[in-house]
């Protein structure tokens, strides 16, 4: 009898291949439900970290504009921000490594601009502010 019983032991001790396969699969499914999402998040959270540098270069353009009376030519920018100490440390490029662009056509008006997800300029992805006001919000929408 206990040589049966010792036998039953022996045979419950391993996995079946089918049983190895069928975890496999479920891994599998998890990774792929769990990269896209990761993905996603990701770009919100550069997207995010985007608005909020260009939000803090559109204010120290507008304490510029309050000190100064225009806003910085191309030409200036970022140094004038620099020379005056309104801002110290201007990012130059967003998250993902794109440059932020800045126009400025006249002394009262400007456009600060990331391309945003797809690094090219167009699309519903890019962000833009016009004159301290942001005027396009990237491919995600703040809810």
């Amino acid at each position: 009898m206990k040589k049966n019983n010792f036998y039953f032991l022996k045979k419950d001790r391993g996995f079946t291949l089918v049983e190895l396969l069928i975890v496999i699969i479920i891994l599998t499914i998890l990774t792929g439900i769990a990269i896209p999402s990761y993905a996603i998040f990701s770009d919100k959270a550069r997207e995010t970290a985007t608005e909020s540098e260009m939000s803090n270069i559109a204010r120290a353009l507008e304490i510029y504009i309050a000190e100064k009376y225009a806003y910085p030519a191309e030409a200036d920018y970022p140094e004038a921000l620099i020379d005056t100490k309104i801002m110290i440390n201007i990012p130059e490029n967003d998250p993902w490594e794109t440059p932020y662009i800045y126009t400025s056509n006249s002394k009262n008006s400007y456009i600060l601009k990331s391309f945003g997800i797809n690094r090219a300029d167009g699309g519903n992805d890019d962000i833009v502010f016009i004159n301290g006001v942001m005027t396009e919000d990237g491919a995600y929408s703040p809810n």
